[in-house]
Protein backbone atom coordinates (compact mmCIF):
# COMPACT_ATOMS: atom_id res chain seq x y z
CA UNK A 1 0.00 0.00 0.00
CA UNK A 2 2.81 2.40 0.87
CA UNK A 3 4.53 1.56 -2.39
CA UNK A 4 1.43 2.46 -4.38
CA UNK A 5 1.05 5.74 -2.48
CA UNK A 6 4.69 6.59 -3.17
CA UNK A 7 4.23 5.95 -6.88
CA UNK A 8 1.20 8.24 -6.99
CA UNK A 9 3.00 10.95 -4.99
CA UNK A 10 6.02 10.88 -7.28
CA UNK A 11 3.71 11.01 -10.31
CA UNK A 12 1.92 14.06 -8.87
CA UNK A 13 5.28 15.67 -8.10
CA UNK A 14 6.42 15.22 -11.69
CA UNK A 15 3.16 16.70 -12.96
CA UNK A 16 3.52 19.68 -10.61
CA UNK A 17 7.11 20.26 -11.73
CA UNK A 18 6.11 20.09 -15.39
CA UNK A 19 3.26 22.54 -14.81
CA UNK A 20 5.49 25.04 -13.00
CA UNK A 21 8.15 24.88 -15.71
CA UNK A 22 5.64 25.13 -18.54
CA UNK A 23 3.80 28.00 -16.86
CA UNK A 24 6.90 30.15 -16.68
CA UNK A 25 8.29 29.06 -20.04
CA UNK A 26 5.03 29.92 -21.76
CA UNK A 27 4.55 33.13 -19.78
CA UNK A 28 7.99 34.58 -20.20
CA UNK A 29 9.15 33.07 -23.49
CA UNK A 30 7.81 35.96 -25.56
CA UNK A 31 9.26 38.56 -23.21
CA UNK A 32 12.69 36.93 -23.26
CA UNK A 33 12.65 36.93 -27.04
CA UNK A 34 11.61 40.60 -27.14
CA UNK A 35 14.33 41.46 -24.62
CA UNK A 36 17.00 39.69 -26.70
CA UNK A 37 15.84 41.41 -29.88
CA UNK A 38 15.95 44.78 -28.15
CA UNK A 39 19.35 44.02 -26.65
CA UNK A 40 20.85 43.07 -30.01
CA UNK A 41 19.20 45.92 -31.88
CA UNK A 42 20.34 48.49 -29.34
CA UNK A 43 16.83 49.81 -28.90
CA UNK A 44 14.84 49.84 -25.71
CA UNK A 45 11.24 48.76 -25.74
CA UNK A 46 8.94 50.41 -23.24
CA UNK A 47 6.83 48.22 -21.00
CA UNK A 48 3.07 48.33 -21.21
CA UNK A 49 0.91 48.52 -18.08
CA UNK A 50 -0.05 44.86 -18.50
CA UNK A 51 3.59 43.79 -18.65
CA UNK A 52 4.43 45.77 -15.52
CA UNK A 53 1.49 44.21 -13.65
CA UNK A 54 2.57 40.74 -14.76
CA UNK A 55 6.16 41.32 -13.66
CA UNK A 56 5.08 42.64 -10.26
CA UNK A 57 2.76 39.68 -9.76
CA UNK A 58 5.39 37.19 -10.93
CA UNK A 59 7.69 37.62 -7.92
CA UNK A 60 5.26 36.50 -5.18
CA UNK A 61 3.77 33.85 -7.47
CA UNK A 62 7.23 32.41 -8.08
CA UNK A 63 7.82 32.25 -4.32
CA UNK A 64 4.45 30.58 -3.78
CA UNK A 65 5.09 28.02 -6.52
CA UNK A 66 8.51 27.14 -5.15
CA UNK A 67 7.09 26.85 -1.63
CA UNK A 68 4.28 24.69 -3.00
CA UNK A 69 6.75 22.39 -4.72
CA UNK A 70 8.93 22.10 -1.60
CA UNK A 71 5.87 21.42 0.56
CA UNK A 72 4.81 18.58 -1.67
CA UNK A 73 8.32 17.09 -1.54
CA UNK A 74 8.19 17.29 2.28
CA UNK A 75 4.80 15.54 2.18
CA UNK A 76 6.27 12.71 0.09
CA UNK A 77 9.21 12.40 2.49
CA UNK A 78 6.78 12.19 5.43
CA UNK A 79 4.86 9.43 3.69
CA UNK A 80 8.12 7.54 3.13
CA UNK A 81 8.91 7.86 6.86
CA UNK A 82 5.52 6.28 7.71
CA UNK A 83 4.16 9.61 8.93
CA UNK A 84 1.05 9.62 6.76
CA UNK A 85 -1.83 10.68 9.02
CA UNK A 86 -0.13 13.37 11.09
CA UNK A 87 -1.04 17.03 11.49
CA UNK A 88 2.24 18.06 9.88
CA UNK A 89 0.98 16.89 6.47
CA UNK A 90 -2.16 19.06 6.43
CA UNK A 91 -0.40 22.45 6.01
CA UNK A 92 2.00 20.87 3.53
CA UNK A 93 -0.92 19.75 1.39
CA UNK A 94 -2.59 23.14 1.78
CA UNK A 95 0.55 24.88 0.54
CA UNK A 96 0.81 22.47 -2.37
CA UNK A 97 -2.81 23.00 -3.36
CA UNK A 98 -3.05 26.76 -2.88
CA UNK A 99 0.33 27.33 -4.53
CA UNK A 100 -0.64 25.30 -7.56
CA UNK A 101 -3.97 27.11 -7.75
CA UNK A 102 -2.25 30.50 -7.47
CA UNK A 103 0.07 29.66 -10.36
CA UNK A 104 -2.80 28.73 -12.62
CA UNK A 105 -4.91 31.73 -11.64
CA UNK A 106 -1.87 33.93 -12.38
CA UNK A 107 -1.52 32.56 -15.89
CA UNK A 108 -5.28 32.81 -16.36
CA UNK A 109 -5.13 36.51 -15.43
CA UNK A 110 -2.26 37.00 -17.87
CA UNK A 111 -4.31 35.39 -20.63
CA UNK A 112 -7.30 37.57 -19.75
CA UNK A 113 -5.17 40.71 -19.86
CA UNK A 114 -3.73 39.67 -23.21
CA UNK A 115 -7.26 38.94 -24.50
CA UNK A 116 -6.63 35.31 -25.37
CA UNK A 117 -9.57 33.31 -26.76
CA UNK A 118 -11.74 31.69 -24.08
CA UNK A 119 -11.51 28.21 -25.56
CA UNK A 120 -7.70 28.34 -25.44
CA UNK A 121 -7.76 29.53 -21.82
CA UNK A 122 -10.21 26.77 -20.88
CA UNK A 123 -8.05 24.06 -22.45
CA UNK A 124 -4.84 25.37 -20.88
CA UNK A 125 -6.02 25.99 -17.32
CA UNK A 126 -8.78 23.53 -16.52
CA UNK A 127 -6.54 20.54 -15.78
CA UNK A 128 -4.24 22.50 -13.50
CA UNK A 129 -7.06 24.11 -11.56
CA UNK A 130 -8.79 20.74 -11.12
CA UNK A 131 -5.49 19.24 -9.95
CA UNK A 132 -5.02 22.03 -7.39
CA UNK A 133 -8.56 21.67 -6.09
CA UNK A 134 -8.02 17.91 -5.82
CA UNK A 135 -4.95 18.48 -3.62
CA UNK A 136 -7.01 20.81 -1.42
CA UNK A 137 -9.75 18.15 -1.15
CA UNK A 138 -7.14 15.60 -0.08
CA UNK A 139 -5.91 18.06 2.56
CA UNK A 140 -9.43 18.41 3.93
CA UNK A 141 -9.87 14.63 3.94
CA UNK A 142 -6.66 14.37 5.97
CA UNK A 143 -8.01 17.00 8.39
CA UNK A 144 -11.29 15.16 8.89
CA UNK A 145 -9.49 11.82 9.25
CA UNK A 146 -7.12 13.22 11.87
CA UNK A 147 -10.00 14.71 13.85
CA UNK A 148 -11.81 11.37 13.77
CA UNK A 149 -8.61 9.60 14.83
CA UNK A 150 -8.20 11.93 17.82
CA UNK A 151 -11.85 11.46 18.84
CA UNK A 152 -11.46 7.69 18.64
CA UNK A 153 -8.34 7.77 20.81
CA UNK A 154 -10.27 9.73 23.45
CA UNK A 155 -13.10 7.17 23.55
CA UNK A 156 -12.83 4.37 26.06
Amino acid sequence: MKKKLNVFCVLMLLIMAAEVVMTFVLSFGDYAQSFNEGLHDGRSKGFTVVEVIMLIMAIPILYILIRSFVSFIKFILNVNRDKVFVWENVPLLHWAGWGNLAGHVYTLIIDLLEREPLDKMYLEHTDGIVFAVFILIVAEVFTIGLKLKEEQELTI
